[in-house]
């Protein structure tokens, strides 16, 4: 006669609450092999027909601007490297999809204060974890031209 033991009670609850507080655990987590990407976008190619956003005159050297695009609710964020560069990045938080605007010297999301690098886009504190979506832009005539 063989007699099997059979686990107990409080062997089997124990069991139940260790593996759902690791799994609770594992989701409030960094969760960094299912992060957004925070590497810095390559610098897409202007193609299709380009948008007139700004004057150039308008956006000096060193500053930021939110601009929007006529007739539309796209809404993106201006960075004036130099004399010769604009860079472009959707204006939409990747934490909470709240508007991003100017901030010292960096973008500012100001629903959870997450903040943005002006020169890649990539999130550089707050909730947010993911860069933002970088855009074609160029100075042409005077003009920033945006290629959304």
């Amino acid at each position: 006669m063989s007699t099997t033991a059979q686990p107990c009670r409080r062997l089997v609850l124990g069991s139940t609450l260790a593996v759902g507080a690791a799994t609770t655990l594992a989701a409030c987590g960094d969760g960094s092999s299912a992060a957004p990407d925070n590497n810095p976008q390559a610098v897409p190619q202007p193609s299709g027909d380009p948008v007139t956003v700004a004057d150039a005159a308008d956006l000096p050297v060193g500053s930021m601007v939110n601009v929007a695009r006529e007739g539309t609710k796209d809404a993106y964020l201006l960075y004036r490297q130099d004399e010769k560069t604009v860079l472009a990045y959707t204006s939409v938080c990747t934490h909470a999809g709240c508007r991003v605007g100017p901030g010292e010297g960096d973008f500012h999301c100001p629903c959870h204060d997450s903040h943005f690098s002006a020169d890649d886009g990539t999130a550089t504190a707050g909730p947010a974890r993911g860069a933002l979506t970088r855009y074609a832009a160029e100075i042409s005539d005077g003009k920033i031209l945006l290629y959304p």
